[in-house]
């Protein structure tokens, strides 16, 4: 007789993302080598854990939402116990009875709701990207607006060395002609 199952299982958290990966999928191949249905797996990640478990504050926690008889709830905790990576885990039966279409159809939504998550997260993505790029780009106007071209910066340079060599002329010259008076 089918039954739904929801396992929660904390893992050390020292654990890379493909041995992860591989602890979780070794699991969900359990279930589904001994006729069980795995509706859905949720890594929650990395949190503190309540009080030090084998010296550890933190765990990696993981939630397995499945229907199968109860001898492939046996056999996952069995693994359980001898994995060395598995720190605690706990196991608790959902319902009794389980339609199997129902659980297909949600299986086939909770595929759909990823699915639909993933391209959302990808498109905010790119508009997090595109906008870090226009920021750039009016930093760079802005930046370019301020710092003056060395042809405006000699012009105005050129311009205002001249007037000072004729004022100097100037007062030259009149220096001179009252020098030829006197």
């Amino acid at each position: 007789m089918l039954r739904r199952y929801e396992t929660i299982f904390i893992t050390r958290a020292d654990l890379q993302s493909d041995e992860m990966s591989s602890l979780i999928g070794r699991y969900a191949g359990i279930i589904a080598s001994m006729d069980g249905k795995t509706v859905k797996v949720e890594n929650w990640g990395k949190r503190r854990l309540a009080y030090p478990i084998e010296k550890m504050r933190d765990g990696v926690y993981v939630r397995i939402d499945f229907v199968s008889q109860f001898k492939v709830v046996s056999e996952v905790e069995r693994n359980f116990r001898i994995d060395d990576n598995v720190i605690r885990f706990q196991t608790v039966k959902l319902s009794d009875k389980v339609d199997l279409e129902e659980i297909e159809r949600e299986i086939e939504d909770a595929r759909k709701r990823e699915e639909d998550q993933r391209k959302e997260d990808q498109r905010k993505e790119e508009l997090k990207k595109e906008e870090e790029l226009k920021k750039k780009e009016t930093v760079s106007e802005t930046a370019a607006e301020e710092v003056e071209t060395p042809e405006e910066s000699d012009g105005k340079e050129s311009e205002a060395g001249d007037e000072n060599v004729a004022q100097e002329a100037s007062s030259v010259e009149a220096d001179e002609k009252r020098a030829e008076e006197e």
